[in-house]
């Protein structure tokens, strides 16, 4: 499996039968638009601009955009209900109706993703604990402002206990919006990280008690 990473919480996620790409944005964000081919779109939250550029995806991709289970080749993706309510993105930004935000464990090659979208919750609640159970790779914002800040990423972060922690939704080159850089992040996580254009791991490769930091450089 191979992840790669355009920037915000936008992903592609190859395996050897699957491509899937998450929260694909568009231009307002100040960054060249997702594009690309895909057979399963999963977006945190339809009426967020970071999310919702399903149009620039090709391949007639199967979209999840809520939660529930979803059986698709050889993934398995579970959606839950970020919490609390009180603070999903519509009502940070003062307008409700851009609904909640939702947060999924994705299963492929027997590999486990936690991914978190844009969320604003200081810690996990334990029905999502258990829907991140045995989570080996977390993908996590840490940007501040409108979604997690880096002091609240690290706690989830060390709640999920993954071997692979990689963050994302910070200060890019080009990017318009208003978040934080990756600087406090990694010095919160103690500062040993590796550098990658991309991720390629298989479930073998995941032994041992430590967490690694990976931070992956943005596709365009």
């Amino acid at each position: 499996m191979t992840i790669s990473w355009f920037g915000l919480s936008s992903f592609k996620i190859t395996s050897k039968d699957l491509t899937i790409i998450t929260d694909p944005f568009g231009k307002t964000t100040g960054l060249t638009a997702v594009r690309g081919g895909a057979d399963v779109i999963i977006c945190s939250n339809p009426a967020l601009d970071w999310c919702n550029n399903f149009s620039s995806i090709t391949g007639s991709p199967f979209l999840i955009n809520g939660p529930g289970e979803y059986d698709i080749k050889d993934a398995f993706i579970i959606g839950a209900p970020a919490d609390p309510p009180a603070t999903q993105a519509g009502e940070r930004a003062g307008n409700k109706s851009l609904g909640p935000t939702t947060i999924y464990s994705i299963e492929v090659e027997g590999i486990r993703i936690a991914f978190l979208g844009p969320i604003k919750q200081s810690s996990l609640t334990d029905e999502q604990k258990e829907t991140f159970e045995g989570s080996d790779i977390a993908l996590v914002p840490i940007g501040g402002k409108e979604i997690l800040d880096y002091e609240s990423a690290t706690k989830i972060a060390t709640q999920l206990e993954p071997f692979i922690i990689i963050p994302h939704s910070y200060k890019t080159t080009g990017l318009a919006l208003n978040l934080d850089k990756l600087d406090k992040f990694l010095q919160e996580m103690g500062g040993k990280h590796t550098e990658e254009e991309k991720l390629t791991v298989k479930k073998k490769d995941l032994t041992g008690e430590q967490t690694s930091l990976i931070i992956l450089t943005p596709q365009r």
